[in-house]
Order: structure tokens, then C-alpha cells, then sequence
């Protein structure tokens, strides 16, 4: 009876992962397993009836692109396959 529960809930964590992969977290599921803040709202703004210095201000300039862990790999991937050729003399 346990080994037959296990996989049954292999099945179902399978099968709930899977869902997750394929369609996102917000519409897998109808949505259940959504952030309380979708997204498409994260970039209207928050504040209402701003004082007239804040409606004044400059808006923020753009996000710095976020350097990601692969991108590092990638490049000490690359380094290690150029110094491979010259060495080799290709």
C-alpha cells in the first residue's frame, strides 16, 4: 500500500511540475498557483495623486541588465575554447 501511494504522488508531483513547466505559473492551473500581483501590473504605477514635485520628477532611468550566472560560463567557456585553437594553432 505505501509503494502504491508513493508513486501516486510521484505521478501527481509529476504531472503538477510538468504543468508548471509548460504553461508558467500564472495560467497553470487556472491561475492557482498565481502571485497575488500578476506581472502586467507590476509596471503601472502605484502611487495616485502624487504632490506636484513627485509629478514633476524625472522618471527612472533603465533597469541595468541583469548579468546572469550563465553568462559567465559562457564567456569563460568561450575564453577556454579560443586558447584551445591557438595552442593547437587552428
Amino acid at each position: 500500500m505505501g509503494r502504491l501511494f508513493g508513486l501516486i504522488a510521484m505521478l501527481v508531483s509529476l504531472y503538477i511540475a510538468m504543468t508548471l513547466y509548460t504553461q508558467g505559473i500564472e495560467a497553470a492551473f487556472g491561475g492557482a498557483f498565481a502571485p497575488i500581483e500578476s506581472s502586467g501590473d507590476r509596471d503601472a504605477p502605484i502611487a495616485t495623486n502624487l504632490t506636484p514635485a513627485a509629478q514633476t520628477a524625472d522618471a527612472p532611468s533603465e533597469r541595468k541588465r541583469r548579468v546572469r550566472v550563465t553568462d559567465a560560463v559562457r564567456e569563460q567557456v568561450n575564453h577556454d575554447i579560443e586558447m584551445g585553437t591557438r595552442r593547437r594553432g587552428y
